[in-house]
């Protein structure tokens, strides 16, 4: 770890990075989600015997634009189908947490700074002022808009084709469709639409996203003039890649798809990671008092900075805990500060488990929706605690796995039992699907099902 410096001089990556690497830490960060999560149980529970191993097809023929997206990342990544369009669940969600940033400009949608509650704004060349010509005219020929829309608002936004709206619609279709065909190609649609989801949500997971540091972004990386991008974000690429990204500690909840990236009480993603860091361009300002003048009010410098340290050769750290802020230096009376590549390597250790954390809580939140069936004097008993109102349809699987509805019922705002339906004659299985709201409003599709091995 120590040698990050080194690796990273030496590594070759083309093309202009947007985020988090897509095919390596977006990839780990959706795969830790998915392990830690409920989605293995519930894709169990609606017919998807092999959970986040069950093999789901989309045909070529019914999503071309989606297949050839595909086919920009690597087939050794693990989220690449084969020929027939099959892959296992947990690679459909892992390609949908790549595919957030295709095209590129999307990737402009994927900030958030809680303190003027806006997103990417294009920098000006006054902005990109300390770096070089090269650099300064390669941003000029960036194709990236001059104002992005904040990542609160492009996850449920018309524009984003991983909307939430299109995850609802996909995972009510993957219990509804008719066939099992049906089933597993809108499963592996709501699985890809998640991982877009959780990709903007880990995004903002990233000290400049939340900074309002939009110029950290075309920094120098060494794989030619227009390899530009988040040298922090690029670290965690060389220093964690996909396999090594950590899990989560615990598994955030909220009530609100919104409050994962920000909220009132100050503990979204986006309004952690921004108080807590430092980015590149809002360290504390070189200078000759000895209060620094900081370009925000957190993170809080201490009140008296240890100058004798800083008068080092190498300077002294500043710290929050066990973690680099950043490094501070004292030299012909002016402090300094900055930020290496071993300070943002000690961040990463510290943010990546809660990106985790967050996702997993994300992705538990869009699987939220469950609905009870039970048998009952020759009815089927429907029960929805956490659903508000809607409508449920009510349908029954017979032995070819086919599904048809024998009947809907209407959600209550105050959850509760939905309604009975009369037993069927025939079938392995009745499934349950609610399309509405939650107890607190928010949209929501709900599952649930029985065997009428247990009528």
């Amino acid at each position: 770890m120590k040698r990050i410096s080194a690796v990273l001089a030496l590594a070759l990556f083309t093309g202009q990075a947007h985020a988090w690497d897509a095919q390596t830490t977006h990839a780990g960060f959706a795969e830790q989600a998915a392990l830690s999560s409920r989605l293995h149980k519930r894709l169990v529970a609606i017919g998807f015997d092999g959970g986040l191993f069950e093999l789901l097809t989309i045909p070529p023929a019914d999503a071309p634009a989606l297949l050839e997206n595909l086919k920009l990342l690597s087939p050794t990544h693990g989220a690449v189908p084969d020929a027939r369009g099959r892959q296992t669940a947990l690679a459909w969600l892992s390609a949908g947490s790549a595919l957030a940033d295709v095209p590129a400009r999307h990737g402009a949608h994927h900030f958030y700074d809680p303190t003027t509650k806006q997103g990417w704004e294009r920098p000006s060349r006054g902005a990109l002022a300390g770096l070089s010509d090269t650099i300064r005219n390669a941003v000029g020929r960036a194709a990236i808009p001059d104002k992005g829309m904040p990542a609160t608002e492009w996850v449920t936004a018309k524009d984003n084709p991983f909307n939430l709206a299109q995850f609802l619609d996909q995972y009510g279709k993957a219990v509804s469709a008719g066939t099992p065909g049906e089933r597993s190609r809108h499963m592996a649609a709501a699985l890809v639409a998640a991982g877009g989801l959780l990709h903007v949500l880990a995004d903002v997971g990233s000290p400049s996203r939340v900074r309002g540091d939009e110029a950290a972004h075309f920094e120098s990386l060494g794989g030619g003039p227009d390899d530009l991008g988040s040298r922090f974000e690029r670290i965690a690429t060389l220093a964690f890649g996909r396999l090594g990204v950590p899990g989560p500690a615990r598994v955030v909840t909220r009530e609100h798809l919104r409050d994962y990236f920000t909220n009132a009480a100050g503990t979204g993603l986006a309004d952690v990671i921004s108080r807590t860091y430092f980015s590149p361009n809002t360290l504390p300002a070189s200078t000759r008092e000895p209060n620094p003048k900081l370009a925000r009010p957190q993170p809080v410098l201490p009140t008296r900075l240890n100058l004798m340290a800083a008068s080092r050769e190498d300077g002294t750290t500043l710290r929050s805990g066990e973690v680099c802020l950043a490094r501070y230096k004292v030299d012909r009376g002016i402090v300094s500060f900055s930020l290496d590549d071993e300070c943002m390597l000690e961040q990463l250790q510290a943010i990546l488990p809660e990106v985790s954390a967050y996702e997993t809580g994300l992705l538990d939140f869009l699987l939220r929706g469950e609905l009870a069936l039970s048998i009952a004097n020759g009815q089927v008993v429907v029960t929805g605690a956490e659903v508000g109102a809607g409508e449920a349809d009510i349908l029954v699987e017979d032995a070819r796995g086919v599904r048809k509805s024998i009947g809907k019922l209407a959600g209550k705002a105050g959850g509760g039992e939905l309604g009975r339906v009369t037993l069927p004659s025939e079938g392995v299985r009745v499934v349950a699907v609610f399309r509405g709201a939650d107890l607190v409003g928010e949209p929501v599709v709900a599952v649930g099902s029985v065997p009428l091995a247990a009528r």
